[in-house]
């Protein structure tokens, strides 16, 4: 990347949620391409998992800034599925720790551990139009 000093790590946080897939497929080649060229490594975060099945080395699961059940997964190209739809092998995993991460909030929510984070702001919204348009 011509506009980016040389780097050992990059830090990547969900840079192509508004690229068209197209244009996300030439990002991931390429930086899978300087990835290896460079011998350097690439934290990706991101919620959108289709496409990405053949990018990674490694997934961790994170949640509230930790990696949760230890050290990340080595990701093998053997698990992308080509009969699959571009990344879809990720989708099922990911599923799953988000499935397991909404449980741990509403427990740690209802056992008021967490303040509730999720859900319409009743009392912090104002309603009526004055506040609302006021400059």
């Amino acid at each position: 990347m011509g506009l980016m000093s040389p780097w050992e790590v990059l830090l990547l946080d969900e840079v192509t949620v508004d690229l068209d897939v197209l244009v996300r497929d030439d990002l991931l080649a390429f930086l899978i391409s300087e990835s290896q060229t460079r011998n350097a490594t690439i934290l990706y975060a991101t919620h959108i998992f289709d496409g990405i099945s053949k990018f990674p080395t490694h997934v961790a699961h994170m949640r509230d800034g930790a990696i949760v059940d230890g050290d990340p997964i080595v990701w093998t190209s053997e698990q992308s599925d080509p009969k699959l739809d571009a990344g879809s092998a990720l989708h099922p995993l990911a599923l799953k720790w988000l499935k397991e991460d909404r449980e741990v909030r509403r427990k740690a929510e209802a056992e008021g551990k967490q303040k509730k984070t999720r859900g319409a702001r009743v009392n912090d919204v104002p309603t009526d139009s004055e506040t609302f348009y006021k400059k």
